[in-house]
């Protein structure tokens, strides 16, 4: 949708006189950023009373329901992203900016002129890591949603100005990893946002690879880009190693030579891409990373998602959220809401198409087992604290040890045959518990001291990396 712009003053120099800035919406309290992710479908108790039909189609609604938990600090991310990335991107000359300036009451001495002159550095992005079903995507959608996507400039402060400002652009990494593919995936999504052929002017048959780059980085510098959001990432683990690396280092260089923060949104498998080379590693996360993890049992986000999820019942009975139930329902889901919320449609269906209009523990379990079989195993594998093919990552999240495996910078990574053993994982975890810490904390350790070392069989050793890890931690 696209918004007129309405300027907002800022209350720092680096943003005054920025109309790509002063255009963004003010900013909110941290303390409103749950209030303002919450996505809650409409429902009311009327609509028990409905027909058996009504009410089976209003049980899609579970789907669209978003309580958020650790993307509060997306949010935070988004906003710096777009500010300072603005910052050193001001499509105005200093002199107006130099101007406005002193219309808001500021001196501009030398030594602020030279400074503000000075800030153009690239703000790079950050990934958004974490399983499938942890609610990355939808997290990620409802934040840009706080933000226009698309503003239209006229005039500022009496001086001419007419441009479209693209906020916010998102797109699927494609499934072959090339820079070609993911070129068309851009100008696609930009043609689908401003109602513009782009994509049919620009590409051809022909049209050399480097030629595309080209002509994609000019549009985007153009529209005035704000940020470039990449879900899917992992895709590039999955491509051929020559395309992954020019796809990702295309990425990079939105960042570098145009200044544009790109956010990574996928599993955790991008890592072993990105800790391949420390410089790219570094760029990916300029602004540190967001981890997705599975809830907690327990824990006030599971609390706060479970009571929100059981308002939405539409069996012709109530059903308590019991101790027993909300028991059954962690257990089930291992603390996954699409899982969970997956499950509670299936259950409440079952009930509604068999006229019995409630359900139990034992129903619960039955469903479970009977229509989320396919994702049975992935679920016991969560609950052991398996979320990932360990044998395949080097260094999940944040493990500082380094693979003696591991060939000179820029060669590739071995590759790991063993099968990782989950027995040992067990005991591994067993020992750290038996430490003092949390069930969470020595999944966590053992998960990222047996990605480090897949190779490794002693639960002693593993004991002595995993502390080494937990000592590393900020």
């Amino acid at each position: 949708m696209k918004e007129k712009a309405t300027y907002h003053k800022q209350s720092m120099e680096e943003f005054t006189g920025n109309p790509l800035i002063e255009a963004l919406p003010p900013l909110d309290d941290p303390v409103l950023y749950p209030k303002l992710l919450l996505v809650q479908p409409p429902y009311s108790p009327d609509d028990r009373k409905l027909n058996a039909s009504l009410r089976l189609i209003r049980l899609q609604r579970l789907s669209q329901l978003h309580v958020p938990t650790r993307e509060d600090s997306m949010l935070l991310g988004i906003s710096r992203c777009l500010h300072w990335g603005y910052a050193g991107r001001n499509p105005l000359p200093f002199e107006t900016v130099k101007t406005v300036l002193e219309e808001e009451g500021v001196c501009v001495t030398e030594e602020l002129e030279k400074y503000l002159r000075s800030v153009n550095a690239p703000i790079y992005g950050f990934p958004v890591l974490g399983v499938s079903g942890v609610g990355k995507t939808t997290s990620i959608e409802n934040v840009l949603s706080l933000f226009p996507q698309v503003i239209l400039h006229s005039s500022y402060h009496g001086v001419s100005f007419e441009c479209e400002q693209l906020v916010w652009l998102k797109v699927d990494c494609p499934g072959d990893g090339a820079p070609k593919s993911l070129c068309s995936a851009i100008l696609r999504g930009i043609d689908d946002v401003l109602k513009a052929q782009y994509a049919q002017q620009i590409i051809r048959n022909r049209m050399s690879k480097d030629v595309l780059l080209i002509r994609v980085s000019q549009l985007i510098q153009s529209l005035h880009l704000g940020i470039l959001v990449i879900d899917d990432i992992q895709n590039l683990c999955s491509a051929k190693g020559t395309i992954t690396n020019e796809l990702l280092s295309f990425m990079i260089s939105l960042a570098n030579s145009l200044k544009i923060p790109v956010v990574m949104v996928g599993s955790p498998k991008i890592l072993t891409l990105l800790q391949k080379e420390f410089q790219q590693a570094k760029r990916a996360s300029g602004e540190g990373e967001i981890r997705m993890d599975l809830m907690e049992k327990g824990s006030a986000e599971w609390e706060r998602f479970i009571k929100v999820l059981w308002r939405y019942q539409y069996t012709g009975q109530v059903v308590d959220l019991t101790e027993k139930m909300e028991q059954v329902f962690f257990e089930e889901s291992v603390g996954n809401p699409f899982i969970a919320a997956t499950l509670y449609k299936l259950v409440q269906d079952e009930a509604i198409i068999s006229r019995k209009e409630k359900f139990t523990v034992q129903d619960v379990r039955r469903i479970s087992r009977e229509k989320m079989g396919i994702t049975a195993a992935m679920r016991r594998n969560m609950l052991n604290g398996v979320d990932v093919e360990l044998n395949r990552y080097r260094h999940l999240w944040a493990a500082s040890a380094v693979d003696q495996d591991q060939g000179p910078a820029g060669s590739e990574m071995k590759t790991v045959s063993r099968t990782w053993s989950s027995d040992t994982f067990l005991q591994l975890v067993a020992v750290l518990e038996e430490k003092g810490l949390s069930a969470k904390d020595a999944r966590l350790s053992a998960r990222q001291a047996m990605a480090a070392y897949p190779q490794e069989t002693d639960v002693k050793v593993l004991l002595g990396y995993a502390q080494e890890v937990i000592r590393s931690r900020p």
